[in-house]
């Protein structure tokens, strides 16, 4: 078993210290225009060019019922009139003392990253690529990455992805009063959904969790969102079970993940790195981490 939990942790690894995937964020309602509807309404209502939303994230990775990785988060979200088009987020990872004892290399994984992606090219800075630059560089370039990447561990409910929040809304089974969040009184909505349904309408999901040997149709996420008066979400949560199997040993890991969204509609500004600063991945002074998804898990 003590083998199967360091397979685990490896994977898992090389894919956390990088840019997960994620979704199209929003803008801010006039407070003179009559607030949408429903809250895909009002999340199509947020995308605008040069506006977006800050979040604070956190998520738990469980082995076996043993707390393995605690993952905690934060940044900016930009967005379009398509939707997201920049991300800037800060992100650590702290792994429990068992797998630390297990391998060394998770020392510098416990290091704070921190993740710029532009359109489809990611920067990273911190994290395991702090001993892998070269003298000068503080920075290395990632092709091929979405912005939002990041926002958090599991990342089955994104309630900044049009097509994610309408599917996720669509399982519903109850709703009632959510209390307050950040000042805004909200109601909370809540339900169950299939990873193989999430995997559908969200390729960050499909990326992230297409290899990892728990049959996506049985997978069952629980999630709530807590959403205000103006339907815009101030915060999601989801949970899921994943059954493994690596080495002969079956076991189950448990993802679970929180995001509190704040400043719907307000400016959010996002720079690429300086190019002085910016290495490329042939540039690295050592192997490069997989970077296929939030959690990359072995078959």
């Amino acid at each position: 078993m003590k083998r199967a939990l360091m397979a685990l942790a490896c994977a898992a690894t090389a894919a956390l210290v990088a840019p997960a995937v994620a979704a199209p964020a929003h803008a801010q309602i006039s407070t003179r225009t009559q607030a949408p509807a429903d809250p895909v309404a009002a999340l199509r209502a947020q995308y605008a060019t040069g506006h977006g939303v800050r979040y604070v994230a956190s998520g738990t990775m469980s082995v076996a019922g043993i707390a393995a990785i605690t993952f905690t988060g934060n940044g900016g979200l930009a967005f379009g009139r398509s939707g997201l088009v920049a991300s800037d987020s800060r992100q650590t990872i702290k792994y429990s003392k068992l797998l630390k004892e297990e391998n060394d290399n998770l020392k510098d994984a416990e290091k704070p990253l921190r993740a710029i992606v532009i359109g489809k090219t990611g920067y990273l800075s911190g994290g395991v690529y702090a001993s892998l630059l070269p003298a000068g560089k503080t920075w290395v370039r990632f092709p091929g990455q979405r912005p939002g990447s990041s926002t958090s561990l599991g990342e089955y409910v994104n309630p900044a992805d049009l097509r994610n929040l309408k599917a996720v809304l669509a399982t519903t089974k109850a709703k009632g009063p959510g209390g307050s969040v950040n000042g805004a009184k909200t109601t909370l909505y809540r339900g169950t959904i299939t990873l193989a349904q999430l995997m559908r309408v969200s390729p960050g999901i499909k990326d992230s969790f297409g290899n990892v040997g728990s049959n996506p149709a049985k997978t069952v996420v629980s999630w709530k969102l807590w959403i205000g008066a103006d339907q815009l979400v101030r915060r999601a949560s989801a949970t899921a079970d994943l059954r493994m199997k690596v080495e002969g040993d079956s076991f189950t890991v448990t993802l679970s993940d929180v995001t509190t969204y704040a400043g719907w509609g307000r400016k959010v500004t996002v720079t690429a790195p300086p190019k002085s600063k910016v290495a490329n991945l042939a540039d690295l002074d050592g192997d490069v981490p997989d970077t296929q998804g939030t959690v990359v898990l072995p078959n």
